[in-house]
């Protein structure tokens, strides 16, 4: 089987495994783990298969309610994570009051995820996935628009602000789905290791920006308390690497080479010349 369709078939198999750990005893990292693995299908869907049927088109609405319910679990562990790690010591009270009203809003977000994978349910979708690997490992050699979406990528504005941050955020993690996808070449590694970096700075601030809405949501009386004054300014702080996060990633991926320009042929000369090593790509 070539390559590409194997990467296909082992993202559909992971997915299912991952599956299988979505119980009442699930680690955080189980809950990371599935949401991502469900975001990679969605993007390989949506590319594979454009034109999504019946059994398609129930599928990812399944997945997408599943993966969003995930991420809504994942997203209180990363906050309980940061705030245990934020020393507040004007305010152990108030720090563990809102711990104790995060794990109780985890406890609710889990069930429902749970509920949503119930049996039934759970034997429906993988019997959809079952149904959709085959189709999409079938298509997995068609030519992968990396190039075309990196080029969007690398003209939009850049960020002003968090909506806008945002999307790259966004658009960086499909386009880094369809460069593991791609061929295993230095210059798509590059795209790879690249966007990764850019992504984990983009994601660091997303938690402490979302962690930020959340306390003022439970602590609306104490907008000025040392807490939240802390969290807030972390979140800046976050804010301004990952604006520069960006910045480097298009500095970088613009000096990338592209298959379409071809390197000039050295200059033949009456003396013998060594000839020019090509340049490792990092």
């Amino acid at each position: 089987m070539p390559p590409r369709k194997v990467r296909v078939a082992k993202l559909f198999r992971k997915l299912n495994r991952l599956l299988s750990r979505l119980d009442s005893q699930a680690q955080p990292d189980d809950i990371h783990h599935f949401r991502t693995a469900a975001r990679r299908v969605e993007a390989v869907l949506e590319l594979l298969l454009p034109e999504p049927d019946r059994n398609q088109r129930k599928l990812l609405k399944q997945l997408s309610k599943a993966r969003r319910r995930a991420g809504r679990v994942r997203d209180l562990d990363v906050q309980m994570a940061a705030l245990h790690g934020l020393k507040a010591p004007e305010q152990p009270r108030i720090k563990a009051q809102v711990l104790q009203s995060l794990s109780e809003m985890r406890a609710k977000r889990n069930q429902r995820l749970l509920k949503s994978l119930d049996k039934e349910p759970l034997r429906e979708l993988r019997r959809r996935l079952k149904r959709t690997e085959d189709r999409v490992t079938d298509r997995a050699d068609i030519k992968l628009p990396i190039e075309r979406r990196l080029s969007a990528f690398l003209s939009q504005a850049d960020p002003t602000n968090e909506e806008l941050l945002h999307q790259y955020r966004i658009e960086g993690k499909k386009i880094r789905y369809l460069a593991e996808l791609g061929d295993e070449n230095p210059e798509n590694q590059l795209v790879i290791d690249e966007l990764r970096r850019m992504q984990n700075t983009l994601g660091e601030w997303h938690d402490w920006l979302t962690l930020n809405s959340t306390l003022l949501k439970l602590l609306p009386d104490l907008e000025n308390s040392p807490l939240l004054s802390a969290v807030r300014n972390i979140s800046k702080v976050r804010y301004r690497e990952a604006v520069q996060a960006v910045a480097n990633t298009k500095r970088a991926l613009a000096k990338k080479p592209t298959t379409a320009t071809k390197p000039a042929a050295p200059k033949r000369t009456v003396s013998s010349a060594q000839p020019v090593a090509a340049s490792a790509v990092a």
